[in-house]
């Protein structure tokens, strides 16, 4: 299968360039209103829509540059998409692989606005796939040594095998000198078909084993240039597994009474309404179309009798086969819809009746809290029709592909109470298991304020251009507002329903805690019990004031501190007036790592995070010695990046650390033995401060 690792979104509406943009299993894109969050979920929507929707530069080139840069389609890239390749996918990727090349683990294809697919990427990258000239050269200098060496059947056949000799030799030159030009010789197939024709054609009984040893060597080439390079051979498997991307607005729900011949006209003149997408979900569902649904409830008795013509028992039966028909349909279509809605969304069994009446197309709902009571779907909350709606669109949009489909969610839930926009998220969980989720949002309540690193804050700059923030919270208040409410809900959950809190600087520290204490585990290692909870602060100056919320509510929570100037600082501060007398409460990393200098990143090592740096910011950075006497691992780094004139993106731990985190949690990686041995060192410190403090 192919899982988005990322996309990157270019010269669409109000986005110049959105960088590359890390994606989660579920990932919520958060920003005001008009800052573009709806423009990036299009345009990723548009990459491989599940319902044909191509780019239209008219209308989505920026408007400012249409004018004087738009010319041509193909000149200009929209999206750009990262995938990475995983079972049935890298297995076949791999089954086509010279013996001992490792398949490509991540692909990266740009669409454009002319719809076309460019700049295909692979990493690692894919050696060259050359069909090289050096067999054949040896083997046409093989041919002339040994045509210059042919014995003459008899005496009196000399002079004409000197002729054959000379033809032979001089021919093989010809040809030497014709393919010692091509470095590769995949494009010349035709080039090579035509030698093997003229070396077909010399065959003799005097010949016979010089034009088979040739054509030995020549044989198999041919079939190389003939056959389909790497390169194309694995964008076919590729591209074969693209998922659908599935977009859904909120506007687009169902009404619960369809009037049939309205809604024929409509599917003509406005087939790309929201509502009108929806509705032809479900009829798509029903197997049948608007026109069938309409034209089965005619009653051709009926109309006879109103334009005063005989009713015969002909049109009488055949009214009653079309309804049965039609009611069977139905019935069958309700009982499918049903079983498979109420396995979707557990929070209750609901029962959906579709009926049609005369020129209307109903839906009734009944659930089991008052089963056998059918209400129409209009009178149901808006909740569970946004719900229903989303998925007829889903089930019908994706399964129309075949294929994993990626769900584009644009601002999901809004009618929920928050409560049930808390139930959504976990909602979402469950979907992100087969389908990777976005959507975008701009309630606390449909943030995780456990999983803040799968938000990415969307905001607009002084000149309508829109931007998003990875790995940093932007300084926008409307924009963070929602972020800081989440974690804040968050925090405040920690305070009642957990004693034991750890207060940690940044977002990479969280990251590493929780994913090394879960490998910890796995390695039957001690890690952090699941009643601990790990509270980042946004950095060190904030340790304080976050850990006097909690002391407020009589819970005192121990507090991890880098060993770097600002941590050594923070930890006087904290013993002078919070901690006076809990000394033990408050942790530097240094008394477990036994270094002077070190941060979280010292528990992993340079082995595992420099490679990180390659592989997740394109970085590729060495130390030198005089880079290690630099302090901590992370100031190491920077020393490396200013003597190889290298510049580090901000926030660039919090991204190496998701990127890690994500990577070790899809793969299964086990870490080397030394970095949890320090890991279990530190789980194992924080633990006695709990018991001391």
């Amino acid at each position: 299968m192919l899982r988005v690792k990322g996309f990157r979104v270019q010269n669409f509406k109000n986005v110049e360039d959105s960088g590359w943009i890390p994606i989660e299993n579920v990932t919520s894109f958060v920003g005001r209103n008009e800052s573009g969050k709806t423009t990036l979920l299009k345009a990723l929507h548009k990459f491989n829509p599940a319902t044909p929707e191509p780019y239209n530069p008219q209308r989505e080139f920026p408007r400012d540059r249409f004018t004087r840069d738009f010319k041509d389609g193909k000149d200009w890239p929209v999206c750009s998409v990262a995938f990475e390749l995983s079972g049935d996918v890298l297995a076949d990727c791999q089954a086509e692989m010279l013996p001992g090349n490792e398949a490509p683990r991540t692909v990266t294809y740009t669409r454009n606005y002319d719809g076309h697919l460019s700049s295909l990427s692979f990493d690692p990258p894919l050696k060259p796939d050359v069909v090289s000239a050096a067999t054949l050269l040896a083997a046409l200098s093989s041919f002339a040594k040994a045509a210059r060496r042919l014995k003459a059947p008899a005496p009196a056949e000399e002079e004409a095998t000197a002729k054959v000799r000379t033809e032979l030799a001089t021919w093989a030159t010809n040809w030497t000198a014709k393919i010692q030009g091509f470095a590769d010789l995949r494009p010349q197939a035709k080039l090579l078909a035509k030698l093997g024709g003229e070396t077909e054609a010399k065959s003799s009984p005097l010949t016979a084993d010089l034009v088979e040893a040739l054509l030995e060597v020549l044989t198999p080439l041919i079939a190389k240039t003939q056959r389909d390079s790497l390169f194309n051979r694995l964008h076919k498997i590729i591209y074969a597994a693209f998922p659908v991307f599935v977009y859904f607005e909120n506007y687009g729900v169902l009404d619960s009474a369809i009037y049939l011949p309205r809604l024929v006209q409509d599917l003509k003149e406005k087939p790309d309404d929201p509502k009108i997408r929806t509705i032809k979900a479900m009829f798509r569902h029903v197997n049948l179309e608007p026109s069938d649904v309409q034209t089965l409830g005619v009653e051709k008795a009926s109309a006879a009798r109103t334009a005063g013509q005989p009713v015969t028992a002909e049109m009488v039966a055949e009214d009653q086969k079309n309804k049965e028909l039609r009611s069977v349909k139905l019935n069958a279509a309700s009982l499918d819809i049903s079983k498979r809605f109420s396995d979707w969304w557990q929070q209750r069994r609901h029962e959906i009746v579709y009926e049609a009446d005369g020129s209307y197309f109903r839906i009734w709902v009944s659930d089991d809290r008052r089963p056998g009571v059918k209400i129409e779907l209009e009178s149901r909350s808006k909740g569970f029709q946004w719900f229903f709606s989303f998925y007829l669109i889903f089930l019908v949009e994706s399964e129309d592909g075949h294929k994993n489909a990626v769900l584009l969610l644009d601002e999901p839930g809004l009618n929920l109470h928050p409560t049930a926009q808390q139930e959504l998220i976990s909602f979402f969980e469950t979907l992100s298991e087969k389908n990777q989720l976005l959507y975008s949002t701009h309630s606390p309540f449909l943030i995780d304020g456990s999983h803040i690193e799968r938000v990415r804050p969307v905001t607009e700059d002084e000149k309508g251009h829109s931007h998003v923030s990875v790995g940093e919270w932007p300084k926008d208040r409307e924009t963070i507002f929602p972020l800081q409410a989440a974690a804040g809900y968050a925090m405040l959950q920690a305070l009642f329903q957990h004693k034991d809190n750890v207060l940690v600087e940044g977002m990479s520290d969280y990251y590493y805690l929780h994913a090394l204490s879960a490998q910890c585990a796995l390695a039957k290692k001690t890690g952090l019990p699941e009643k601990i909870y790990v509270t980042p602060c946004g950095g060190t100056k904030y340790v304080g004031h976050i850990a006097s919320l909690f002391l407020g509510q009589k819970v005192r929570p121990v507090v991890l501190l880098d060993a770097d100037d600002a941590g050594r600082v923070r930890r006087e501060a904290l013993l002078k007036e919070l901690y006076t007398g809990h000394e033990k409460a408050v942790l530097l990393l240094s008394e477990v790592l036994k270094q002077e200098s070190c941060e979280v990143e010292d528990v992993l090592g340079e082995a595992i995070l420099l490679p990180a740096m390659k592989d997740i910011l394109n970085l590729d950075i060495s130390l030198s010695d005089a880079d290690r006497k630099a302090g901590s691992l992370p100031d190491q780094i920077k020393a490396a990046a200013t003597r190889l004139k290298l510049k580090l993106p901000d926030g660039w731990k919090a991204m190496v650390s998701m990127g890690l985190v994500s990577k070790w949690a899809q793969t299964g990686v086990l870490l080397p033995a030394d970095v949890l041995d320090r890991a279990a060192a530190l789980f194992t410190a924080l633990r006695e401060r709990f018991e001391l403090n």
